[in-house]
């Protein structure tokens, strides 16, 4: 009894009882392409989230005030209804000088009872004063970069406005997310020193206003003013459901100036090491809170990339035990539909036994043969299994890329150990499901076996 002669049986009768056999190994091949699939499309989302954590930026921290206060924004000075002092006026040519103006003027609306488009003063916000005391505070960190943002329509001259985020930054926050530029500039700190009104456009937002054409140099209206195009971001996606191709950064004292509001909505932290980030995410909500007085902690939010690392994983392991285990049960309900046929099989050759014994076979050489028969059968749905695996994993790595925005090029990865596991657990499943089947064939009685029939 070898190989040879068992593959040659199995072949002759699948080719007599072919839709048995096929149903008998459905199972296996559901099982095994399941496994396949999983494993494949679960290693691709964890190269994935390396790649995703390399873009977001290295050991940065991000923290996200998510209070949003009714606020009263104006867009346009309301001069001519406030009366200031020229020795009580601040400086009105610098940033700051001018917010406070706007700030004056917010007071003496409300005090004539006139706040219709007057800025209202935000109390229980983080500040620009805020952001230089925790730069001193946390000597781990190469920078902590404060950002503002405000949602607006924009739209080119004469164009359909769109909703874009308007983000209030400084030029070391594109360092810390690693932006990168295809078209002008960044913003410089001569942008955030004299407030101007220049942007840097998303590639989503600048194909909206411009199409095909040169973005730098032209205009935008929004937040009631034009302002100037100084450069375009590299296509980089959707992180943390956060689309930065719709994204538009203006400097952040332009922003607060536009809106008469000195806040903070976001921290943008990039630490010195792994360690520094750690420390740093463990202590700045803490740092925060102490400087927002009564403020709901469960307002804070704060990440970095070992949270993100955590949750993925979490994630992908409840997956994973999730399909494995769908996967095992296939196969279990497979392994029971194979010892049914393999009964099936030693009943129909019970004569076919009777002459192997009666020609010299011991119950070994049957045992063997029903039980390498099983194994085969299950290699065989094993194998078809395998490569449905592998058309399966593509088809739906291009579903998650089309669902997921933040996943758009999860593609599976196949590594040997998948295929090596997939055929040991086949061949694992013939033996237990051979192993009954093959005793009641080994333990029948020449004479009894040669009568039956």
């Amino acid at each position: 009894m070898d190989w040879m002669y068992t593959t040659g049986a199995l072949l002759r009768d699948m080719q007599t009882n072919r839709l048995r056999r096929i149903l008998s190994i459905l199972g296996v091949v559901i099982g095994t392409s399941a496994v396949i699939a999983s494993l494949a499309v679960l290693e691709g989302g964890r190269e994935q989230l390396s790649l995703h954590l390399e873009r977001l930026g290295v050991n940065m921290v991000f923290l996200e005030d998510r209070l949003r206060p009714e606020t009263v924004i104006t867009h346009e000075y309301r001069r001519d209804q406030v009366t200031l002092s020229q020795e009580a006026a601040p400086d009105s040519t610098t940033a700051k000088g001018r917010i406070l103006v706007k700030r004056r003027m917010a007071e003496a609306s409300e005090s004539s009872g006139d706040s219709e488009n007057v800025p209202v003063p935000i109390h229980g916000v983080l500040r620009m004063r805020d952001v230089s005391a925790l730069r001193a505070r946390f000597p781990g960190a190469n920078m902590i970069e404060p950002v503002m943002t405000h949602w607006s329509d924009v739209a080119q001259a004469g164009g359909s406005p769109f909703g874009a985020r308007i983000e209030g930054g400084t030029p070391a926050g594109a360092v810390v997310r690693d932006l990168q530029i295809t078209e002008g500039r960044h913003l410089i700190e001569t942008d955030i020193d004299h407030s101007e009104k220049v942007c840097v456009l998303g590639a989503e937002a600048a194909d909206k206003l411009f199409g095909q054409s040169a973005a730098v140099g032209r205009t935008v209206s929004m937040l009631g003013s034009r302002w100037r195009v100084v450069g375009v971001l590299a296509q980089k996606g959707t992180m943390m459901r956060f689309d930065y191709d719709r994204l538009i950064i203006v400097p952040i004292t332009s922003l607060q100036e536009r809106t008469g509001v000195d806040m903070v909505n976001a921290l943008l932290i990039q630490a010195r090491d792994g360690e520094a980030a750690s420390r740093i995410r463990t202590e700045l909500k803490a740092e925060v809170l102490a400087r927002l007085h009564g403020r709901d902690p469960e307002e804070i939010r704060i990440f970095c990339q070992d949270d993100l690392v955590a949750q993925y994983g979490r994630t992908m392991s409840t997956f994973r035990i999730l399909t494995i285990s769908i996967a095992a049960f296939s196969l279990l309900v497979s392994g029971i539909g194979i010892m049914n046929i393999m009964l099936v099989s030693v009943r129909e050759r019970t004569r076919e036994i009777g002459v192997w014994k009666a020609v010299g076979a011991t119950d070994a050489d049957v045992l063997s043969f029903f039980l390498a028969e099983s194994v085969l059968t299950c290699v065989l749905g094993g194998t078809i299994g395998i490569f449905l695996g592998v058309l399966l994993a593509s088809e739906a790595s291009g579903f998650v890329a089309n669902s997921v925005s933040e996943m758009s090029t999860w593609t599976p990865v196949f590594h040997p150990v998948f295929f090596g596991l997939s055929l040991g657990t086949t061949i694992l499943v013939g033996l237990l499901s051979g192993i009954f089947p093959a005793i009641v064939a080994a333990h029948l009685e020449p004479t009894e076996a040669l009568r039956y029939g």
